[in-house]
């Protein structure tokens, strides 16, 4: 297949592939979808509807200009899943598209798309803007190849409850929930998926591969792609008792923390955050786009003392939260692509390259590669990404570079 090539950013943000960079410019303010929210759940108990079950009637999706020329069908969905953190049914929002065209024998493959970081609000659900707050040039290869592309809002972002953000485990299942949802939107959808995702999307398809063999029985996971993803974040911590946080890594905090809080509410932020940091975060929960300059502003004026956690106690938990949060957890179902820039100053290289190399030792099948002068977000790695995925779904052995 044909593969987006790509520029890089040090902000929290992913950037769109250069070839698409005018869509990027186009969308950058791109509104609400006029007169769209997530539909209300139309059953009585979450318990009772399997996992990947459609809980409302899709509803058409009237994007950006781009999507039409190339999709027969355009649905936002509402469908059920599963949180990570207590195993509760929860509803999701996401995004379902299907190829013009007649499917190939044996149906569709179906992409799940794990976005980058849009925001916490639950007004940043990517479903809801004509854009897909950036991530309208993430889906444009893969329908252009002839995938039906299913993409999450994750939970919490575009319906009612908090968003777990970088909770890996959550992340996982409503990746993979959202394969099942796309199933049911189109009939002629095959069984067998890939998952591709960026920053926040890379953790939540990488998840989603350790979570594949037991929580999506039923598919068949061909393989998974992370470009930069958040996989560990625990080495944070050692940062911020240092004082060494880039500017990136400032701006992420304040999310970091809002997400832990979800599954620990115990969680003081008060330990970690001070000063503008800490009376501002509301500026980091926004949506993609509207307090870019700002957030940089705020994370440009803070001193290490804004951020380093009150004593050793809070370091340590802090710590352990992170680790339990990331990935890897567990050994993964179906072989890895994961990507990182030479230049990543948010989650940087030494943490992904840790974090193979633990996935390695579970026995997990990667190839990694990092990508030379290049930051955080969507990497130009040439042609391999796309010829590792076409390689995965012609049934030739996975290379590894573990070990």
């Amino acid at each position: 297949m044909r593969w987006p090539r790509s520029s890089t950013t040090t902000a929290r943000r992913h950037v769109a592939p250069t070839w698409l960079s005018v869509l990027t410019v186009l969308c950058a303010s791109c509104a609400v979808l006029p007169g769209e929210s997530a539909p209300a759940t139309a059953v009585d108990s979450l318990a009772d509807v399997a996992a990947g079950s459609l809980l409302d009637t899709p509803r058409d999706f009237a994007g950006y200009p781009a999507l039409s020329t190339l999709t027969a069908v355009s649905k936002t969905v509402l469908y059920r899943s599963t949180s990570g953190i207590d195993g509760a049914a929860t509803e999701v929002s996401g995004l379902v598209l299907v190829p013009r065209g007649d499917p190939p024998a044996g149906g569709w493959p179906v992409v799940s798309i794990g976005h980058a970081t849009t925001g916490t609000d639950s007004r940043c659900a990517p479903s809801t803007h004509i854009g897909l707050l950036g991530a309208v040039t993430t889906v444009i290869p893969f329908l252009a190849n002839g995938y039906v592309v299913a993409m999450t809002d994750y939970e919490g972002l575009g319906t009612p409850g908090p968003h777990p953000y970088l909770d890996a485990a959550t992340a996982g299942n409503n990746v993979i929930d959202a394969v099942r949802a796309a199933r049911e939107v189109e009939p002629t959808t095959s069984d067998s998926w890939i998952g591709y995702g960026v920053s926040q999307g890379g953790q939540a398809v990488w998840a989603a591969n350790e979570r594949a063999a037991d929580y999506g029985d039923g598919l068949r996971l061909v393989g998974t792609i992370s470009m930069s993803p958040a996989t560990d974040l625990s080495p944070l911590v050692d940062a911020m008792v240092a004082g060494t946080l880039t500017a990136e890594q400032v701006s992420l905090l304040p999310s970091v923390l809002t997400g832990l809080s979800v599954a620990h509410p115990d969680l003081q932020v008060t330990d970690y955050l001070r000063g503008t940091l800490y009376e501002r975060r509301d500026v980091f929960a926004a949506c993609e786009g509207e307090n870019d300059g700002l957030e940089s502003a705020i994370a440009q004026s803070v001193t290490p003392a804004d951020y380093a956690p009150v004593d050793q106690a809070a370091a340590d938990r802090l710590r352990a939260r992170l680790t339990e949060a990331g990935v890897p957890g567990t050994a993964a179902t179906a072989p890895m692509f994961v990507g990182y820039g030479e230049l990543d100053r948010l989650a940087l290289p030494e943490w992904t390259v840790a974090a193979v190399q633990r996935a390695c030792a579970l026995g997990d099948t990667i190839e990694l590669r990092e990508a030379p002068g290049q930051g955080h977000g969507i990497l130009n790695l040439g042609s391999a990404p796309a010829e590792w995925l076409d390689g995965r779904f012609a049934g030739t052995p996975a290379p590894s570079t573990c070990g």
